[in-house]
């Protein structure tokens, strides 16, 4: 085990840099350095998107006309708004250190930050889906991944959350959908503002108790500093931000909201279907198709509270437009939700 946990706090910084200091750290952790908790705050605001996501998720016409820079991350994860109201954290452990599962890597690795939470008196929890809740509402985002030989997991304490601005920078399949995507948003993503000084004093103390040593300021090596400056030229690098690959286009426009909770649209023939979709059941659905003649609302009140095996079933009594409609909903995946 290590004997010490470097702490790095990076303060305000650009955008790029919160970033870029956090994958320095990992590459430096992977060569040899401690344990490495770090702190970054932005000062302006952006967009951050996973690794392997598809660039149009993103609505890079509304982020261009409002000056938001968007970034491409190392580790998972869809797109996200990020802006000075959230302190981001990272912790950054050798591989070896880690469960090799990732379902308990991730429960090893965010215990500590609950208890941080806790301490800054925020009532936190990690549920059954891995995510840090108050009440039924993450109250944290987090990503994680491997960068060479070290597992870095990002989290945040959200002080304070702009839902419509996380919402908009969203590239969504038109109004109905943004709409619906911003209901959940506003429900089930909350901010709990704390006391960041305490939160990270807190979260520094977890971190060791769980790693068995001793938390201890730090800052980055020559060789983390000279890797964070090619950072800064391949995160903002046209080529880097378009991906390593165009992925298949899913056939369903799908956005997750927390763990269980998304929103969708899909086409097929001349019908469309918009839906929210809770703990796998229908919560609300938008419903278009020209043959049901205007009993859309009807079918779409017949949706309501219903699991997604049964949508069909229950379409199946609209005829043949209820049957295109039935297609439509066929092309959600609950299972690619990430």
């Amino acid at each position: 085990m290590p004997d010490v946990l470097r702490v790095i706090d990076f303060g305000r910084v650009t955008p790029l840099r919160s970033q870029t200091c956090w994958h320095a750290v990992a590459y430096g952790v992977s060569a040899g350095a401690p344990p490495t908790l770090s702190f970054a705050r932005p000062s302006d605001p952006y967009v951050c998107l996973g690794y392997h996501r598809d660039l149009s998720e993103v609505d890079l016409g509304y982020c261009a006309a409002r000056g938001l820079p968007v970034y491409r991350r190392m580790v998972g994860g869809g797109p996200v708004y990020c802006d000075e109201g959230q302190l981001f954290f990272q912790i950054c452990l050798p591989a070896a250190l880690v469960p090799a599962s990732r379902v308990e890597a991730l429960r090893v690795l965010l215990r500590p930050a609950v208890e941080a939470f806790r301490a800054a008196g925020v009532r936190a929890e990690l549920d059954a889906d891995g995510e840090i809740v108050c009440g039924e509402a993450k109250i944290c985002g987090h990503g994680a991944g491997q960068i060479e030989d070290a597992v870095v997991v990002c989290g945040n304490l959200i002080e304070s959350f702009d839902h419509t601005r996380a919402t908009r920078v969203l590239a969504l399949d038109g109004d109905e959908q943004r709409s619906q995507t911003l209901d959940l948003m506003r429900r089930y993503v909350m901010a709990t503002p704390a006391d960041a000084g305490t939160f990270k004093s807190a979260m520094a103390a977890a971190y060791a108790r769980a790693l068995g040593c001793a938390a201890q300021p730090g800052r980055l090596t020559r060789s983390e500093r000279t890797t964070m400056a090619g950072l800064d030229a391949r995160f903002s690098s046209q080529r880097w931000l378009a991906g390593p690959g165009t992925p298949a286009r899913p056939a369903a426009r799908q956005v997750k909201v927390r763990a269980g909770v998304w929103t969708f649209a899909a086409s097929h023939g001349r019908s469309a279907v918009v839906a929210s979709v809770v703990g796998g059941r229908v919560e609300r659905a938008h419903l278009r198709a020209p043959g049901l003649n205007g009993r859309a609302a009807a079918a779409a009140r017949a949706l309501s509270g219903r699991a997604l095996p049964e949508v069909a079933g229950v379409l199946a009594g609209f005829g043949a437009p209820g049957a295109e409609l039935a297609a439509a909903f066929a092309t959600a995946d609950g299972r690619r939700i990430a």
